[in-house]
């Protein structure tokens, strides 16, 4: 039998995330997650995409649960308020594509022609007002993506992780055991004052990248030329007075970046993510007061570098999370890239050895694309027709990532198509989702759009595909988003 032995350092959500899917796909496996409680997480409130489901029916997690032991609330998209001038409010939130011919998204063409935004048209009509579709005892299994409280979310996957006989150990770690080959043979547990052996060591440990860092090159890629933002204050603040639980993300542009609203049951984590170019932190405060009318007090200061490290899966050790990768959080992209990190990896780790080694290289390939997928649909944001700061003039005249650059080319001799964007099968954003972001910025011809609906000579039956959509969607029995909640967690 196959009993290799996997070390994880570091227990905040992506090393809880790669200790539950590895030990669920191997059982045999023994897993060890070592991390000190002198060092804490970074706990600012956090959104999935619907990647999310993937780890949940990997794991065995039941959507019930996490509304009673981890403060979750329903995600259905992001909500972008100000970004461009022209479509100051759009949701990028995927419901039906409606009828496709061939590789045409023919209704998304047919609502683009005649300026109807996608997620108005393809989704229920309760959203905006805090209603989700209503499943009865499965309403909470509609849902394939949530909000969390960062803290309720750690407490809730280590005891899963506990009852899978998964091993914590907590300690600090403060020398590798290395061969002569560059592989880690063991760590040192410094508290316990012994080396902790291990076939294979997952580097979770945040930005400080304790364990790579020491067998690796540190030669990292960054993003910055394509994205301002560097900085980000974020706040806690109460819940709605009213009540309201928004089954979405808030995301409102500024005048130096944007501020993210991300709903738990008790509370909505805030924060403002910014240019430090062109705005001080305490401007960034003035900013955030003034828009929330209170003076906010930023539970946090964050420091970031947008961008990845080229290597991150060196001999026996890979870094996941953000020991690996970190990109603005404007899509919600770093927990959903935690669980591809381990799906590909737990794809080579059963073979994985000195001698089988191909692997690491085939890693690399995957996630170069997923991370210029993500580079992509971040910097698409920031195509924007603002000019009232001189953060959003700078990005005008702005460097594109490439392959963004070549999907706005195409994009002006045919509307988004599945195979415009390169796929390894791990990305996380696919054609459908382009087509929100897309249209909400303005980034769309609505005359190759038309043109192509003429060629198809489909407007007829989208017409009458879209009347039955839109009869269908009304009659599906709606509930308000915090009573279905509360309904649940008093069970």
């Amino acid at each position: 039998m196959n009993e290799k032995k996997i070390a994880i350092i570091g227990s905040g959500t992506a090393g809880l995330i790669a200790a539950l899917i590895i030990k669920s796909l191997f059982e045999s496996y023994t897993v060890t997650v070592v991390s000190s409680s002198k060092k804490g997480i970074i706990g600012v409130g956090e959104g999935s995409t619907e990647h999310w489901r993937i780890f949940q029916d990997l794991v065995g997690i039941r959507a019930d649960d996490m509304v009673k032991n981890a403060d979750i609330t329903h995600k259905y998209g992001i909500r972008y308020e100000n970004w461009t001038n022209h479509t100051p409010d759009y949701f990028h939130s995927v419901g039906g594509t409606g009828l496709n011919v061939n590789t045409f998204f023919g209704s998304y063409a047919y609502a683009l022609e005649n300026e109807l935004l996608l997620t108005n048209t393809f989704s229920w009509k309760g959203l905006v007002d805090d209603k989700i579709v209503d499943l009865g005892s499965d309403t909470h299994l509609g849902c394939n993506q949530y909000h969390f409280d960062t803290f309720k979310l750690n407490s809730f996957l280590t005891n899963i992780a506990r009852s899978k006989k998964i091993v914590f150990i907590d300690d600090e770690v403060s020398d590798l055991k290395i061969d002569e080959d560059g592989y880690i043979e063991s760590i040192y547990l410094n508290n316990n004052k012994k080396y902790l052996e291990a076939d294979f060591f997952v580097d979770a440990t945040g930005f400080n990248r304790e364990i790579l860092s020491k067998i690796s090159d540190q030669t990292f890629i960054p993003y910055r030329k394509y994205l301002p933002c560097d900085k980000a204050i974020a706040f806690p603040t109460e819940s709605d007075p009213s009540g309201r639980i928004r089954p979405y993300t808030r995301a409102r542009a500024l005048s130096n970046g944007w501020m993210w609203e991300i709903p738990t049951q008790m509370r909505r984590g805030n924060g403002y993510v910014f240019a430090s170019d062109f705005c001080t932190v305490d401007q960034a405060i003035e900013e955030a007061s003034k828009v929330h009318g209170f003076e906010v007090k930023p539970a946090k200061v964050i420091d970031f570098n947008s961008g990845y490290f080229k290597t991150t899966w060196k001999n026996n050790c890979v870094a996941v999370g953000l020991s690996a990768a970190f990109v603005e959080p404007l899509e919600a992209t770093s927990i959903s890239t935690t669980i591809q990190q381990v799906r590909i990896l737990c794809s080579y780790l059963p073979t994985f050895s000195k001698e089988k080694t191909y692997g690491i290289k085939e890693y690399h390939r995957i996630m170069d694309s997923v991370m210029e997928n993500i580079l992509c649909m971040i910097a698409l944001h920031y195509v924007s027709d603002r000019s009232d700061s001189e953060m959003w003039r700078a990005q005008q005249e702005a460097e594109k990532p490439e392959l963004l650059q070549h999907l706005l080319e195409v994009w002006n001799v045919h509307s988004p198509e599945i195979h415009d964007v390169p796929s390894t099968g791990f990305e996380l954003f696919a054609a459908a989702h382009l087509w929100h972001v897309a249209q909400g910025q303005g980034v769309l011809n609505k005359e190759v759009a038309s043109i192509e609906l003429d060629a198809y000579n489909s407007r007829k039956v989208i017409r009458e595909d879209l009347s039955n959509m839109s009869k269908n969607l009304l009659k599906q029995k709606l509930v308000d988003h915090a009573e279905a909640l509360a309904k649940t967690k008093n069970s």
